[in-house]
């Protein structure tokens, strides 16, 4: 599926069309349903194409009989549109996933646009709305800002359609304000999140003060 998801997504994303650039990406997906089908026992059948290959004979849940030549073409065949379904079945899973989790796949596209590198870290900054090591993605789950990347995606599938260039830059983030230094402690950081802020102890009854540590003699 995660080789899948890149030819998913650009059929998503592009009215159903994709570019070439997902060719290694299909390579390495049909490796895999080929291997679990004809030689790792993950599909259908259990016999080991490799074997039978070599032997010259029927294999992969062909049966004997018949034209032996013709047989093996109807094994190959039927092994290659198992390979085939379970690709398409996959296929279909990533588009669903893709789909559920359209905002987050539009968020780190921008986030890969404007740094060119993510590490997991900041992936998960991005995708969670927290603060990475460097990168702070609270600014991508503003919902305005979730609006102003559909609007630019709209304008970037256009263009790729008409086969021009976006009428438009990216939209740009606008930074959370930091949690000054003076608001940590006494609960200042609650209070800042609230739009409310205490700068000082005068401000803060005895109900916001902790209790004082109890001592065991």
């Amino acid at each position: 599926m995660t080789f899948l998801a890149s030819l998913a997504g650009e059929r998503m994303f592009f009215d159903g069309n994709n570019t070439s650039g997902v060719v290694a990406d299909l390579a390495a997906a049909t490796t895999i349903a080929m291997q679990m089908e004809a030689y790792f026992g993950m599909g259908q059948t259990v016999t080991s194409h490799e074997v039978t290959r070599k032997a010259g004979v029927g294999g992969s849940g062909g049966r004997r009989g018949g034209d032996e030549n013709k047989e093996s073409e109807i094994i190959k065949g039927a092994l290659g549109e198992r390979i085939e379904d379970n690709l398409a079945r996959l296929l279909k899973d990533a588009g669903e996933l893709l789909k559920a989790n359209r905002a987050e796949v539009l968020r780190l596209a921008h986030a890969l646009e404007v740094h060119k590198t993510l590490a997991g870290e900041d992936v998960m900054a991005v995708i969670d709305g927290t603060q990475g090591p460097l990168v702070d993605g609270r600014p991508y789950h503003e919902p305005t800002f979730q609006a102003a990347l559909e609007m630019y995606h709209a304008r970037a599938a256009a263009a790729h359609d008409d086969h021009a260039e976006v009428d438009d830059s990216m939209p740009v983030l606008i930074p959370v304000p930091p949690v000054p230094v003076d608001l940590v402690g006494a609960g200042g950081i609650a209070a800042a999140g609230n739009g409310r802020s205490r700068t000082s102890d005068a401000s803060v009854t005895d109900e916001d003060r902790d209790p004082p540590p109890t001592r065991r003699d």
